[in-house]
């Protein structure tokens, strides 16, 4: 799958590289498990940054927006399953629990930016087809 190929994503937005410190940290990188599972998916940022974001990018679609969190307060919210939440114990960390997995197999970003009130718009993004796993996402298959 391919890590990032455009969309509609943050300005200043972070994506975990398994070849540099990009201030993003995805835990696990790698993920692969069976239906009806339950799955927690860690992210991390040291960049001081107030927002973060959570995107799923499914077989040869751009990322698409899940949720978006400003400070302690969710800000968007694109799931219609009750499945997904999130747990944010503070502005550096935002986690992402799927329960009951059943057709989730995609490619999950986790990213973050500064956000102000000049800044609290998502801004259209093309990046160039990245190898898999470059962006260090967290594939369900």
């Amino acid at each position: 799958m391919r890590a990032s190929v455009g969309g509609h994503l943050p300005k200043g937005k972070e994506c975990v590289s398994d070849s540099m410190d990009t201030g993003v940290t995805q835990i696990p990188k790698h993920l692969v498990t069976g239906m009806e599972r339950n799955v927690t998916l860690k992210c991390k940022q040291h960049l001081g940054h107030n927002a973060m974001y959570w995107y799923k990018q499914s077989a040869q679609n751009a990322p698409k927006l899940m949720f978006a969190y400003n400070y302690q307060d969710l800000a968007v919210n694109e799931t219609d399953s009750s499945r997904f939440s999130l747990w944010r114990p503070d502005n550096s960390q935002l986690d992402l629990h799927v329960s009951a997995l059943q057709r989730d197999s995609a490619v999950y970003l986790c990213a973050s930016s500064r956000d102000t009130a000049l800044q609290s718009h998502y801004l259209p993004v093309h990046k160039p087809r990245a190898q898999p796993g470059s962006c260090g996402g967290h594939g369900f298959a």
